[in-house]
């Protein structure tokens, strides 16, 4: 057996946190209304109750395990999300009728339950299958469940203020940035961008294989842009971006249960979207940072010693930075200062997805591992997806690994972004 059965307890129980966390966010969404669409290129909310386990399905029992399923047509209905604003799946975005919403609860359930009953021991059972090594299977179900947490949030930020109602989490911190952004300089050394495969548990495939890349020296910003710094490049002729509401003459911005005025939401990162992004640092005469650059500034030093984080090898405690779904919204930038880099570049990682000028493309070597998800990163190999970089206040802690990598298509205006500026 080359699974682990020490590793269980833990992934058991992040496993089960996460089914917590998804029914926090599902919760926030009276019954009535989960079959709303805030997002018009994304499936009702339903879908996502449905997709979840219908993912853990696909990939465990009739994927690895090779099982046949009771429930065949909720496993392909809920089989596969959509891109938004790409022509794939564009077609497939409206089911002319939903499943009722007891028969989507009890799949869940019992998919849940068999998970946690029957689908470990099966797994634990195979010898030499790269998807059971290490329960690997069951990482990227947890996996695709955390980042699903963002998706949701997307459109959860997009749905009518009276169609949902505040789950349990603190309410927005507000207020102005705490200090403002300085240019540090950073001298030309290596990055490394991705990981071995052999030298951790669970990455995901454009993860693989480790990267080395000379990087020359650049100066960046040591804070990410801010809603008060957007408001003057706004008042010169730039973008609004699009969770911006004016109502009376006064802007606001939307958050997931309120709109803040623009005066208590300006020390906020500036949510908006890669060409935004690239436009507001033309304006003040620099550029998006490309994904090395961020690797460097986060994770190199002085000492050319690499870290496993901005702040060291400790893992990520709620000092370091504003991660792990603990509230509703992002913060005012500078909160965290314990979590700056050897360089002291703070905020590189939580509080927002930092866009880069890199487009998502496969690092040299690249193989799709999971024979039973081989278009997870292939399918996005377009140069019309850009890497962003970090996390956000809603990323889980297991997302903070420095081979992560994230993106998102250029114009898409929902994610829980920041940037900074590099001259």
């Amino acid at each position: 057996m080359t699974a682990n059965p020490g590793e269980l307890p833990g992934l058991k129980a992040a496993l089960q946190a996460a089914w917590n966390r998804s029914d926090l966010i599902f919760g926030t969404v009276p019954d009535a209304y989960l079959l709303d669409r805030p997002i018009g290129l994304r499936h009702p909310f339903v879908f996502y109750v449905g997709h979840l386990p219908a993912f853990l399905w696909n990939q465990v029992g009739g994927g690895l395990l090779g099982l046949e399923s009771e429930t065949g047509d909720f496993d392909q209905l809920f089989e596969r999300g959509i891109d938004p604003l790409t022509e794939q799946g564009a077609v497939d975005a409206t089911i002319p009728c939903w499943p009722e919403l007891e028969e989507v609860f009890a799949y869940r359930d019992r998919l849940r339950d068999w998970a946690m009953t029957e689908s470990f021991g099966l797994v634990g059972d195979i010898d030499g299958d790269v998807l059971a090594d290490h329960f690997r299977v069951h990482h990227l179900v947890l996996e695709h469940e955390l980042m699903h947490h963002e998706t949701l949030l997307y459109m959860l930020n997009e749905q009518p203020l009276e169609r949902k109602q505040r789950g349990s989490l603190p309410p927005a911190k507000t207020g102005a940035a705490q200090g403002s952004a300085e240019s540090i300089p950073v001298p030309a050394g290596t990055a490394g961008i991705g990981a071995s495969f052999a030298a951790q548990p669970f990455g995901w495939d454009n993860e693989f294989p480790e990267l080395e890349v000379h990087v020359d020296a650049f100066a960046i910003d040591s804070l990410p842009v801010t809603v008060e710094q957007w408001r003057a490049f706004l008042l010169d002729g730039g973008t609004r971006p699009h969770g911006w509401v004016e109502q009376d003459g006064t802007w606001f911005v939307r958050s997931m249960f309120e709109l803040v005025p623009l005066d208590q939401a300006g020390g906020w990162p500036v949510q908006v979207s890669q060409a935004q992004a690239a436009a507001y640092c033309a304006w003040v005469g620099g550029r998006l940072p490309t994904e090395a650059e961020l690797h460097r500034a986060a994770y190199g030093s002085p000492d050319e010693e690499r870290r496993e984080y901005p702040w060291g090898n400790e893992t990520p405690r709620p000092e370091h930075g504003v991660f792990g779904f603990s509230s509703w919204s992002p913060e005012p930038v500078g909160s965290r200062p314990a979590g700056a880099s050897a360089w002291g570049v703070q905020e590189l990682v939580g509080n927002g997805w930092e866009w880069t000028s890199t487009p998502f493309r496969p690092l040299p070597g690249f193989e799709a591992w999971a024979r039973t998800y081989s278009g997870y990163s292939a399918d996005f190999f377009d140069d019309a997806h850009f890497v962003v970089f970090g996390g956000s206040w809603a990323t889980d802690e297991r997302l903070l690994r420095r081979s992560f990598r994230n993106w998102y298509q250029g114009h898409y205006p929902y994610v829980f972004s920041s940037f900074r500026v590099v001259r």
